[in-house]
């Protein structure tokens, strides 16, 4: 079974779009009966002898009427192509015939499919998987949503359980970041969520590999850009909470306080709480808008000095979109350690730190590193040690060679 799907696959694959067919008579005609293939015509009809057409122009005439047209014909080879992929679809396809459907699905499929909303389950059922399997089925999922009018209410709740750091790893990384990117391109997105996507990511940008920071960098940086509204993430003094959280929190206080017969006496909140629940995969009680960009903050002193440098593109004030453009993150997407240390090397530095001493040194270590040690070498030992501690364990062994003495006494 698994053979005959892979035969299956490989066949429709190689099926040319039936936009690419010909309506000629040199190419394969449709009739009422079926297909009307093309015969065969020798190069050099010359030595053939002429024959007279019996046939009278009347009949003549009903046939070429009954032959379809062009655009009947691509009409016709469109539904043949869609029955034959559903039909396919809905075989039990194995795992590695069902990445490369999906692979393929969007560029191969989707654009020569009569109805593509037809495959909304399929892909559905795909992307809730979950893991590279609904990476793979965003990009035809997308174009679903935006092209063909398919509403998906789950969207933003299944992408944003996809970022997590092994994402960052994945194969088709490039192409799930540049989706990612314009699913969050919407004006009309919600505060919570976009507040929600920009600190899930600011989270992961403390663990995942120097490319992915770079790709996080730009993807806040464009989501600040985009929505003025979740702004208050970049700076937030410790403690404050929106006024619906500080309203609530008074009031349950004062419940306490009425129920145990004490005065309540107001309290600052603790300092440095983030209140962002990293583990919470509904971005709608993550509790973002309560939280701040403290880990974008961090990054200011990355080990690696692509981060550190580009990290300051988010210190201009992205309120102003007339002064500031968005960043592709195509330029990101790909990136690896190799196109990093790729670019660094080639990358012009001006002054260059060196490590040169005006005096040659004569010893390995000087006394002002080690304050009120000093270096001698010890004669009634032989060796090199400090000469305090030389004294100190002398008489440390002294003293406990008198105690034992006394004890046996």
């Amino acid at each position: 079974m698994e053979l005959s799907t892979q035969k299956m696959h490989s066949l429709l694959s190689n099926v040319p779009p039936p936009e690419h067919l010909k309506g000629d008579s040199f190419n394969e005609m449709w009739s009422g009966s079926g297909f009307l293939f093309k015969e065969y015509e020798p190069k050099d009809l010359s030595q053939f002898p002429k024959t007279e057409d019996k046939q009278p122009k009347s009949e003549n005439h009903n046939n070429s009427k009954n032959l379809l047209s062009a655009s009947n014909i691509a009409k016709r080879m469109k539904l043949k192509f869609t029955k034959a992929w559903v039909s396919f679809l809905r075989l039990p396809l194995p795992l590695e015939v069902y990445k490369e459907v999906l692979v393929t699905l969007h560029e191969a499929v989707i654009p020569h499919h009569s109805n593509p909303i037809m495959l909304c389950d399929f892909l559905t059922r795909s992307y809730d998987i979950g893991g590279v399997v609904s990476v793979m089925a965003l990009s035809s999922l997308f174009i679903l949503m935006t092209q063909h009018g398919l509403e998906y209410s789950n969207f933003y709740e299944k992408l944003y359980a996809l970022l997590v750091p092994s994402i960052f790893m994945a194969k088709h990384r490039a192409r799930f970041f540049q989706l990612l990117d314009s699913c969050l391109k919407s004006p009309l997105l919600p505060a919570y969520l976009a507040a929600a996507f920009a600190k899930k990511l600011s989270r992961l940008a403390l663990t995942v590999p120097p490319s992915g920071a770079l790709v996080i960098i730009a993807l806040v940086h464009n989501l600040l850009r985009r929505h003025p509204s979740i702004n208050c993430l970049v700076h937030r003094e410790d403690g404050n909470d929106t006024a619906g959280d500080d309203s609530e929190a008074k009031r349950n206080d004062a419940d306490d306080a009425n129920a145990s017969g004490t005065s309540m006496k107001t309290s600052p909140r603790k300092a440095g709480v983030d209140h962002f629940d990293n583990g919470e995969s509904n971005p709608a009680k993550c509790n973002a808008l309560r939280s701040s960009l403290w880990e974008i903050d961090t990054l200011r002193h990355h080990y690696c000095p692509p981060v550190s440098r580009f990290i300051l593109s988010l210190e201009n004030d992205l309120t102003v979109r007339a002064k500031t453009t968005e960043i592709a993150i195509e330029d990101f997407s790909s990136g690896s350690y190799a196109t990093i240390f790729g670019e660094e090397i080639r990358r012009r530095v001006k002054q260059v730190p060196l490590a040169f001493y005006r005096a040659t040194p004569i010893s390995l270590f000087s006394e002002s590193d080690f304050p009120g040690w000093t270096f001698e070498y010890d004669e009634r030992n032989g060796q090199k040690g400090e000469t305090g501690i030389v004294e100190t364990l002398e008489g440390t062994n002294h003293n406990s060679a008198k105690r034992q003495r006394i004890d046996s006494l």
